[in-house]
């Protein structure tokens, strides 16, 4: 097993009051960064993480500092990195820029510090590590996946990374989505909370649900795929607690002769002669709970008409605009 000693002896890694590597003897290993290609994310995922890379781009232009990159020792030469892969490519970037980051002797050296622990563990320290852009929900169940896959149970797991086992459980669901939940929750039209809440009610069909949502919330108007646009935009308070305050009187009014007769119902829910049995109450009472019952069909046709309304805006702003300079067709 090639170690960390054999390297410095070798003149792999320099020491003095700390570790550095040269640059080029820096290696990503295949498959294990968990962080997507900024190229794959869409939306706002796509242009927070192009600027934390654009801010650290120039602060390692600029001569800042920057954490050791953690990394372990590679068998063929160089060392595998565990954490920093961020900084690494950053490097990359301003060595590439012509940032003067070489010594008298012309070579870049790179702080780094040698990583203790097995395959599992080099999983956990990335998601734990999360150095300046933390990782997304995709990436960290991602992560929560890989260390499933090593036998870690979700208690495990989330007294690594200090999260609940619950979180952990959630994260897997998502983890373990088909790829069309994957891509929606990537590109920000639906959260890892929803995808994972749709999965659990429709499987495998989730993809396609949460897509045609996906198209409902953009004919409101609207980028992402939230509760609201699934279910409606909720009643307003006002109408529920007058609502309420209906079904409280019509309970109230009932006498012991009708509570009896619907408890006789209630136990006898299979006879059909029983739910046949009728009750009598106060017609106020009745009066008032129909009238609640009014304020709620308009309060949801007012809804109604607001989501149309969004809708034929949203159509209008589609529609291209008219190039003047384009000559007309068939012009006499």
């Amino acid at each position: 097993m090639t170690t960390f000693k054999q390297k410095i002896l070798s003149g792999e890694i320099k020491r003095a009051d700390a570790m550095k590597v040269r640059y080029e003897d820096l290696h990503v290993e295949p498959g294990f960064n968990l962080r997507a290609d900024i190229e794959s994310l869409r939306g706002q995922a796509r242009e927070e993480a192009e600027a934390a890379e654009e801010n650290l781009f120039r602060h390692i232009m600029a001569g800042g500092q920057y954490p050791a990159l953690e990394v372990r020792p590679r068998a063929e030469g160089g060392v595998w990195i565990v954490d920093g892969h961020r900084r690494h490519r950053n490097i990359g970037r301003a060595i590439a820029a012509g940032a003067p980051l070489q010594d008298k002797d012309g070579v870049v050296w790179v702080r780094v510090e040698a990583f203790s622990g097995n395959d599992a563990d080099r999983v956990a320290r990335v998601i734990t590590s999360q150095e300046n852009r933390k990782l997304a929900p995709l990436e960290i169940a991602e992560g929560y996946k890989r260390l499933s896959a090593f036998g870690w149970d979700n208690d495990r797991i989330a007294k690594t990374v200090g999260k609940t086992p619950q979180h952990v459980a959630q994260l897997l669901i998502l983890a373990n989505a088909n790829s069309d939940v994957h891509r929606l929750v990537a590109e920000g039209t639906v959260s890892a909370a929803m995808a994972v809440e749709m999965v659990r009610k429709h499987g495998d069909e989730a993809g396609q649900v949460l897509a045609g949502e996906a198209d409902k919330a953009k004919a409101q108007g609207k980028r992402k795929v939230t509760a609201g646009t699934i279910k409606g935009k909720p009643l307003p308070r006002v109408v529920v607690d007058r609502t309420v305050d209906a079904l409280e009187g019509l309970a109230e009014s009932l006498g012991a002769d009708a509570r009896a007769d619907l408890a006789y119902v209630e136990a006898h829910a299979d006879d059909a002669a029983a739910r046949e049995k009728t009750i009598s109450v106060p017609a106020w009472a009745l009066l008032d709970l129909l009238a609640q019952h009014q304020e709620i069909i308009d309060a949801k046709a007012a809804e109604a008409q607001r989501v149309r309304d969004a809708q034929a805006k949203a159509a209008q702003q589609e529609i291209p605009q008219a190039n003047d300079n384009q000559p007309m067709e068939n012009a006499a």
